[in-house]
């Protein structure tokens, strides 16, 4: 997990005063009071100061614009995390820490460091961590949700094409073409001690004949010994293991492949789809994966004003 370009250098900065003493002394604590209640869940005037003290470290604002940030950025993450309890999502102390000794070595010291010149300007090292803990499982709510309801069609990356450099224009027009195939995979093992290869090769065939849809593979393959099925997910032909490049060309959707002979045993490749790529592929996926990240900041903010807009947020003073 990455933050900001500007709050790492924000830290940066921030990490220099404390390597050379001249961090400021963190202000005494006021008393608290509870500021905003979020579906019954206080954030209290100490929290705000406190998150105001680290967004001053990312911009040049008045205290009066960075309080307000601080108030709505831990509403936000309240409804976050309270969204992670409804579908189950959590983040381990592990994956925290690690990204919190991250944070650190792009600094340049080590997370103790790190933690002390955090602690020097009045915020608690626990405080950040939460603040990535946050991060963390909002990534996971924002691609499990994403992956499920939104899809990047042809349509889009060919219009992008367009609006790009000559080598974009020219992918668009269709200089070049590859094939983006839909995959999953069925391995019959071969014992070491007394397996037969033509015993399994003609199940291999057996079970060959008789597919006509990849939804039929698991319940096919269960009754048999020592096989499984694994999805290998979308895949162009040159991203396929070298013993099966060439033999997915004439493969209708929904059947095997011959099977081939490998050192596990008997492997043969399922075609659940396929699709014509026009253009050079590397600026196709590159195009691709830029407006999957554009798509996904739009689903996301999509997502937390949802759930903005359906709970229950009271400001107090």
């Amino acid at each position: 997990m990455s933050m900001s370009p500007r709050l790492t250098a924000a830290l940066a900065v921030f990490a220099c005063a404390v390597w050379f003493g001249f961090a400021a002394i963190a202000p005494a604590s006021a008393a608290s009071k509870i500021r905003v209640v979020v579906n019954g869940e206080p954030i209290t005037t100490n929290e705000i100061a406190e998150r105001a003290r680290l967004l001053r470290l990312t911009s040049r604002t008045s205290a009066a614009s960075v309080e307000r940030a601080a108030t709505e950025e831990l509403i936000e993450e309240k409804l976050k995390l309270q969204e992670a309890k409804r579908v189950g999502i959590k983040a381990s102390d592990g994956q925290v820490d690690a990204a919190f000794a991250s944070i650190a070595g792009r600094l340049k010291i080590s997370p103790a460091t790190l933690a002390q010149g955090l602690s020097q300007q009045g915020i608690s090292p626990k405080n950040l961590k939460e603040r990535l803990r946050v991060q963390i499982i909002w990534q996971q709510l924002v691609v499990g949700r994403f992956q499920r309801t939104v899809s990047i069609s042809d349509s889009q990356i060919v219009d992008a094409l367009a609006k790009k450099t000559d080598a974009g224009k020219a992918a668009a027009k269709g200089d070049g073409k590859t094939v983006e195939y839909s995959l999953k995979q069925v391995v019959l093992v071969i014992p070491k001690a007394g397996g037969s290869e033509s015993a399994r090769m003609r199940e291999a065939e057996g079970l060959r004949s008789r597919i006509t849809s990849c939804d039929q593979l698991v319940e096919a393959v269960k009754p048999m010994n020592e096989a499984l099925v694994k999805n290998l997910g979308k895949r162009t032909e040159d991203e396929l293991p070298e013993q099966f490049r060439g033999l997915l060309g004439g493969v209708e959707v929904g059947r095997l492949a011959k099977p081939m002979r490998t050192p596990i045993g008997v492997e043969m490749i399922a075609v659940c789809g396929k699709r014509d790529l026009s253009g050079d592929f590397e600026v196709r996926s590159k195009v691709e994966d830029e407006l999957r990240t554009q798509e996904g900041e739009v689903f996301a903010r999509r997502y937390i004003n949802d759930l903005r807009r359906i709970a229950v947020i009271d400001y107090r003073r």
